[in-house]
């Protein structure tokens, strides 16, 4: 566990998409199944369906609900999703390169086996949200409440938490090596000593995580 004062280099790629320069589609030209991409999609219900295949690149999303939907198989690639719901939304496997969720709602989302890379969460309601079994590299969690989120057995790699709460988030099993955590609330935060090993904390967070060691500080 490596305790520094200096700010770790940190680099995420953004998602490369403008929103001015894509064609707006309604949800009767929606095509769900088939790749969907160069669109902006605004203002739609999803929610509570049964989705086979979700493949969006070069996409922007506003205000489109998957709420308490379930997604066998989901691919996206330079999109940015804003105030969009994906609350107790079930999406497993999905795979998110350079994607931005801005403002979204993704309380008690079940993202279990993921791969994400590039991924910025930001400003996000993000309680109880489940990456169990993922792989997250270069991620970014900003200004983001994450309490008791699920990060089992999860490789969290490189990652950066910006004034987000890890409060009482279990990352048992988790690899977290090169992810910087000095911008975290971190109180209760459920993990084995091996599974902190790389992380990047605060003086004061290492005193905390000391009992992880075995260390008594007097």
């Amino acid at each position: 566990m490596a305790v520094s004062k200096k700010r770790a280099g940190f680099h995420r790629s953004d998602a490369d998409v403008c929103a001015e320069e894509l064609a707006t589609i309604g949800l009767d030209q929606l095509r769900l199944g088939e790749e969907i991409q160069d669109v902006l999609l605004r203002d739609l219900d999803l929610a509570g369906r049964t989705i086979s295949n979700l493949t969006l690149t070069h996409c922007v999303l506003e205000r489109v609900s998957f709420g308490e939907s379930v997604i066998h198989l989901c691919r996206m690639r330079d999109v940015r999703l804003i105030g969009c719901e994906l609350a107790n939304a079930s999406i497993r496997g999905w795979a998110a390169t350079r994607v931005e969720l801005i403002d979204c709602r993704i309380t008690g989302l079940k993202a279990a086996e993921c791969r994400w890379q590039d991924v910025l969460v930001d400003s996000c309601a993000a309680g109880y949200a489940q990456f169990n079994d993922g792989q997250l590299r270069s991620c970014e969690f900003r200004n983001t409440p994450m309490v008791e989120s699920d990060f089992r057995s999860a490789t969290v790699e490189g990652c950066l938490f910006a004034s987000a709460s890890l409060k009482k988030a279990d990352f048992s099993g988790a690899r977290l090596a090169g992810t910087d955590l000095r911008g975290a609330e971190i109180d209760g935060l459920i993990a084995g000593a091996g599974d902190v090993a790389g992380a990047i904390v605060s003086a004061d967070q290492a005193i905390g995580l000391a009992h992880l060691l075995g260390i008594q500080i007097r």
